[in-house]
């Protein structure tokens, strides 16, 4: 025992540390403190020492390095316990260029802690950080570092990138822990600043530094990589090189070339595993040559058939693990296996069959599992590995599995499941699938039901054997979740029952129309109190199609199953209903002109201005009955373009197999709850003057505007 104090004295001797007891008063200060019985004492003492503590720093000339060192922990001391420090920063700036380790150490970490934003300061230390990273000193430089990684800013990265960067390129006899350490601060500048970065320079020495035998330096290495692919700045394909480096280090550590202290819960080197199969997820499938794609097919047929190396406990007679312990070592071989089958899904159809099937076994499993993370990921990675087409067989026999957790209680849970049926539902399927998330969209919360309502539309619209079933799911959702379902729903259903240029024939969009606007008309004759969306879609259909009811229904009765709603709905709805109503009577003016033209009249002295100047033209265009009727004539088709571009599936958030997307891109689709971007997010502006897209613009505005032209 002695002889390791005798050892640890001469290494603070040799670093110029001296022991806590040398500062005496540091310790008293410290007792003085936890002796307090209570607050209003303990600030009092704080002031006092505070005030001695400024006034010794004003009297610079009899303040050795010492003092400084000892006041300057007592200042930290002082602000981790939450009191403010606004002076001593100059001295702690001036222990920086000290020669002591001790002082040194403790004015870089007063200056981490206390000038983390006061720029103007942290100039001072600039140069001393540039002095101590060349002085040859391990210790010293790694104090630097230190700094550095821990302030970062833009002072930092204007002044110090070059410097680091290098210190890692050119010395090559650099020791693994300074190379750790620089790869940090690096990446920390990075962020702040990309153009300090050249990839022509820093490819080759980042190839270089994924050969190195030391794990430290391979994971920090591996984080700077992944931050530089993060950014997006450069093309992907500048940084090709790498490639073969990476799979090779990948390779090596899955086959177990890992050092024991490395290792967690038997697992080796979990972190950096999960770094370099990241990183070959953001380079296309195209680069990479056979060689390396027939090296990443192994890796990861070895990763999924086998989760991970298990290296049997080298003590004889251990007790077995704690539940903690297993379940440590659970998530960190959960964390490769998922990182290899984001990697298997990013290589799609190239990734051996064998492997595919493995893996949509071992997803079964998850999805399945009680721990509802695993669960999620499960569920999460099988959406996604849903994208692939061709990976549909694999994943079909899952689907009443998926379906169970659409009921589960956690809404994240739910969220995945719909985004991975979403996924699955194909014109074999669509029905049992959207039936299903029907029976559930009436008993979904609100945080669930308005994406519910979205992907609903989508699938019935994309598989449906006829439009009339589509009609059909849309008026089931107004139903079940009128709150849910948004004006760009309903301005869907108006653009299909309309019909488009190289859509339905003749016959076809006739029957189709004819059966919009029967249901239409049951709903709003039948039924008091209707979901404002309802009475818009309604009135809008029988209005334009009312014409192809059955003989049976009168004119008089289609006017009153769309006026009956009028007075309790807002303002833009009485505007289609009042669009509507005109339609009618240009329609059938003999049997609605007693009806209508009494409602006209009084609109006349409409408070709502809009309203007034809508009824003000129509009663001034019956002057001109030829103007009328090409006014109010059945509105054309949609532009092909129309068709394909719906506005829906813009609400959705960016689809994608791949799990390597910029920071950018994942602050993007952060903005939105769930798996939809809010109304207005995600979609193009309408270009001026450009039919299909008008009513985006205008909604259910002028005379054109009764038909939603959104796009």
């Amino acid at each position: 025992m002695k002889s390791i104090q005798t050892a640890a004295r001469r290494g603070q001797e040799a670093l110029g540390i001296e022991s806590p007891s040398h500062m005496k008063g540091l310790q008293v200060f410290i007792a003085d403190i936890r002796n307090c019985v209570n607050k209003e004492q303990e600030e009092k003492r704080v002031d006092k020492e505070l005030a001695k503590i400024r006034q010794k720093f004003t009297n610079t000339k009899s303040c050795s390095g010492y003092d400084k060192k000892k006041y300057v922990w007592k200042l930290l001391y002082a602000y981790m316990l939450g009191y403010d420090v606004d002076f001593g920063h100059i001295q702690a700036v001036e222990l920086c260029s000290s020669t002591k380790f001790s002082e040194k150490t403790a004015g870089y970490l007063a200056v981490s802690l206390l000038l983390a934003d006061n720029t103007e300061i942290l100039r001072l230390i600039v140069n001393s950080i540039k002095n101590d990273m060349s002085s040859g000193n391990e210790h010293a430089a790694a104090l630097a570092l230190n700094t550095v990684a821990n302030i970062g800013g833009s002072e930092f990265a204007d002044n110090l990138f070059t410097d680091i960067g290098k210190m890692l390129l050119n010395n090559m006899q650099l020791s693994p822990y300074l190379k750790r350490k620089a790869c940090i601060c690096l990446l920390r500048l990075y962020r702040r600043d990309h153009d300090s970065l050249q990839p022509d320079v820093w490819k080759q020495r980042l190839t270089a530094l994924f050969h190195d035998r030391d794990i430290g330096v391979l994971t920090s290495v591996s984080g700077f990589m992944l931050g530089i692919l993060e950014q997006g700045k450069f093309p992907i394909q500048m940084w090709t090189d790498i490639v073969p480096a990476v799979g090779q280090c990948l390779q090596s550590l899955v086959q177990g070339d890992c050092p024991e202290h490395y290792e967690y819960y038997h697992v080796p080197a979990p972190w950096l595993q999960t770094k370099l199969l990241r990183i070959l997820q953001f380079f296309p499938i195209a680069v990479f040559s056979p060689d390396i794609l027939q090296r990443i097919n192994a890796i990861l047929h070895t990763i999924l058939t086998k989760p991970m190396p298990q290296r049997a406990p080298s003590v004889v007679g251990k007790k077995r693990a704690k539940p903690d312990d297993r379940n440590n070592r659970w998530n960190a071989e959960h964390s490769i296996l998922f990182e290899a089958m984001n990697l298997m899904i990013e290589i799609g159809e190239r990734c051996d069959p064998d492997t595919i099937r493995t893996s949509a076994g071992l997803l079964g499993n998850f999805v399945s599992s009680p721990d509802p993370n695993i669960r999620y990921l499960g569920l999460e990675t099988m959406a996604r590995l849903a994208i692939i087409p061709s990976m549909h067989e694999y994943l079909e026999r899952y689907k009443n599995l998926i379906m169970e957790k659409m009921r589960e209680p956690d809404v994240s849970i739910r969220r995945q499941a719909l985004n991975l049926l979403y996924a699955l539902c194909r014109p074999e399927n669509w029905q049992v699938i959207v039936d299903e998330l029907l029976d559930i969209l009436g008993q979904s919360d609100t945080l669930l039901q308005e994406e519910l309502v979205l992907k609903i539309a989508i699938l019935a619209e994309r598989n449906a054997p006829n439009f009339t079933w589509y009609v059909d799911v849309v008026f089931r959702m107004l139903e079940s979740a009128p709150d849910s379902v948004s004006d760009e729903v309903w301005f869907r259903v108006v653009q299909v029952v309309t019909g488009f240029e190289e859509g339905l024939s003749e016959q076809e969009k006739t029957r189709l129309q004819g059966h919009a606007a029967s249901k239409a008309y049951q709903n709003l004759a039948n039924k008091k109190m209707l979901h404002e969306t309802m009475v818009k879609l309604g009135a809008y259909l029988i209005g334009e199609f009312g014409h192809l009811l059955p003989q049976n229904v009168p004119a008089k009765a289609k006017f009153d199953a769309i006026y009956r709603h009028y007075p309790r709905v807002s303002s833009n709805s009485k505007a289609i209903i009042l669009l509507a109503c005109a339609k009618l009577l240009n329609s059938n003016p003999d049997a609605l002109k007693a009806g209508v033209m009494p409602m006209l009249e009084d609109l006349q002295e409409s408070h709502d201005v809009e309203l007034q100047q809508r009824t003000c033209e129509l009663l001034q265009m019956q002057r001109n009955e030829e103007f009328l009727d090409h006014v109010l004539f059945t509105m054309p088709v949609y532009a092909e373009s129309v068709q394909q571009n719906n506005p829906l599936m813009q609400r959705l958030k960016f689809q994608s197999k791949s799990r390597a997307h910029t920071r950018a891109h994942l602050e993007e689709a952060a903005k939105s709850e769930g798996g939809m971007l809010k109304s207005g997010r995600g979609s193009k502006s309408p270009r001026a003057g450009d039919d299909s897209n008008r009513a985006a613009s205008d909604g259910p505005g002028g005379f054109g505007g009764l038909s939603p032209r959104c796009a």
